[in-house]
């Protein structure tokens, strides 16, 4: 790891700070939320009637595993795989990723290479950002579980276990990691950031919406095996199973296959 990579890291920080404290307090205040709206059902024996608002055809896709979603520790689980946090985090991840491509437009890495400061280094950069970027956000998020858990727990409530959100946001992380790989390799070729972002935004919510078809419509089953999104099973790990690391691995992969291409595309193009 070279001085100019964490020369850029920390450029990159600073440009970006103000988003990443937002969304983080953000995120770590709908967790503790989130707990609050559990103690509030677990307090009023509302579980059933929660589960009777759930369409037929939810239930019998779900199967089994919406019964331990209608629980104290289902509900507080809720917010490591609600569309809109997985959403928001994957968005992030992609606005960090393709920064090299916003600066191949504004010029910014022409000043950057006139210094001791190589490609390899400022690839470098991103993945440091991305890492500690997306650690951050999963702590604060962790964090506002167990404040809220330990604050607010109703009495006679199942306190859920800290390894299952500790496996949410392992797989949370995973997931992360798999989109900042490919949307590295995007951007890493990309003379635009709105372009790279644009392709690798639509590469995701196309991968989301082929995961959804293949778990609601068995035809499309094989098909969705293609999509990251695929490999991101929280229900088995609400329901008290332990984390598949075959998934995990799977995502880790692809997002590291993304590095590596984004690193050689990076150091062969002109710029």
């Amino acid at each position: 790891m070279t001085t100019g990579a964490f020369l850029l890291a920390r450029h990159s920080f600073r440009r970006i700070r103000g988003v990443l404290i937002g969304l983080g307090v953000l995120l770590a205040g709908f967790q503790f939320l989130l707990v609050q709206v559990a103690g509030y059902f677990a307090r009023e024996n509302a579980f059933d009637q929660l589960s009777l608002l759930l369409p037929e055809f939810v239930r019998n896709m779900a199967g089994p595993s919406v019964l331990g979603f209608m629980s104290f520790g289902g509900i507080v689980s809720l917010g490591y795989f609600h569309p809109v946090v997985i959403t928001t985090l994957v968005g992030l991840m992609i606005w960090i990723a393709t920064e090299p491509a916003g600066e191949v437009e504004t010029r910014f890495v022409d000043l950057a290479l006139s210094r001791p400061i190589t490609r390899h280094d400022a690839m470098t950069r991103s993945v440091l950002v991305l890492i500690g970027a997306g650690s951050l956000m999963l702590l604060l998020m962790v964090t506002g579980t167990w404040v809220g858990l330990t604050c607010c727990t109703p009495p006679g409530a199942a306190r859920p276990s800290p390894g299952l959100f500790l496996s949410l946001a392992g797989s949370l992380a995973a997931v992360m990691t798999s989109w900042g790989g490919v949307s590295l390799a995007i951007a890493a070729a990309a003379k635009r950031r709105a372009a790279a972002g644009s392709v690798a935004g639509v590469c995701a919510l196309a991968a989301y919406l082929l995961d959804y078809l293949g778990r609601a419509w068995k035809p499309a089953q094989p098909l969705s095996a293609i999509s990251p999104f695929h490999y991101f099973e929280t229900m088995p790990l609400v329901m008290g199973q332990p984390l598949e690391v075959r998934n995990i691995v799977i995502l880790v992969g692809v997002g590291a296959l993304g590095i590596a291409i984004g690193y050689i595309r990076f150091a062969r193009r002109d710029i």
